[in-house]
This record gives C-alpha cells, structure tokens and sequence, in this order.
C-alpha cells in the first residue's frame, strides 16, 4: 500500500530486525513508557473513549484533519500502552479511504508473533476500530457502536 505511513515503516522494520520474542517484548514495553499521562489525559480516559472486549483498559480516540484521521489511545498495562501507542502512530495520517484498505496483514508485518493470542485479537480489533473510525467520520468509541464494515 502506497500511502501506508512512515512511522508504521520504522516500526515493522525494526521488529523485523529483531529476531529475540524478549527483546520484541522490550521494544514494546520501551515504546509504552514513551506515552506520558499527558500525551492522553484523564478527561479522555472516559466510556466514551474505552474499548470494550479488552482485558486491559484501552481508550481510543479520533480526531479528523483535512480528511486525516489522528489516532491517539491510552492503556493502563504498559505492554498494552506500547502496542496502543504502535498501532496508532502506525495508522495515523490516513484518509478514510485508505484506513479502508487496511488488512490483518498490515498489523502481522509489525511481526508481534510473541504476544498472546488475546493481544493478537486486541490489535485486529483495534484495526477494526480505526476503520469505523474512518466511515463514522472521527469520534469516540461510543459513536461507534452502529457502524460496521
């Protein structure tokens, strides 16, 4: 996909680089310590924002700029917050239309294999997410609910 983002580029290379499941776990944990409590205050932290079907708390958000959709998420476990932080810095900056074109093989290439199988599923979920993002328009979770693809 042409219009894939850069930063979703820096990530599957460099977990393509890496071929030990701890050190992919240390990437991860060290991108979630990046997130500061700032970066997604608590006022966002709301039901609105939260995604259901999570063992960990993830809260999701989209805002819209010149028909770009801007993904910003929080978690409160520290390997969720990286992976959070992972997918949504990878799938900003995308028109809805090519959030559309998105496939599971675009979240496999980011070569996570070690996370468990509900982890696996959270970030297809999250996937998901930002594509209904992309038809509701930008939002919050609880916009979402009627909205499939």
């Amino acid at each position: 996909m042409s219009s894939i983002t850069a930063q979703y580029e820096d990530y599957a290379d460099a977990l393509e680089m890496i071929d030990d499941e701890d050190m992919r776990f240390e990437y991860i944990i060290d991108m979630g310590k990046k997130v500061k409590d700032e970066d997604f205050p608590e006022t966002l932290r709301t039901d609105a924002n939260l995604m259901h079907g999570c063992i960990s708390r993830v809260w999701l958000r989209d805002e819209v700029c010149n028909e770009k959709h801007y993904f910003t998420g929080f978690s409160d476990a520290i390997i969720v917050k990286g992976l959070v932080a992972m997918m949504a810095g990878s799938f900003s900056g995308l028109t809805a239309e090519e959030l559309q074109k998105l496939t599971t093989d675009h979240v496999r290439r980011l070569n996570l294999g070690a996370l468990t199988t509900q982890r696996q599923v959270g970030m297809m979920a999250m996937l998901d997410t930002f594509k209904k993002f992309g038809l509701a328009g930008g939002g919050t979770i609880s916009q979402l609910r009627s909205v499939r693809i």
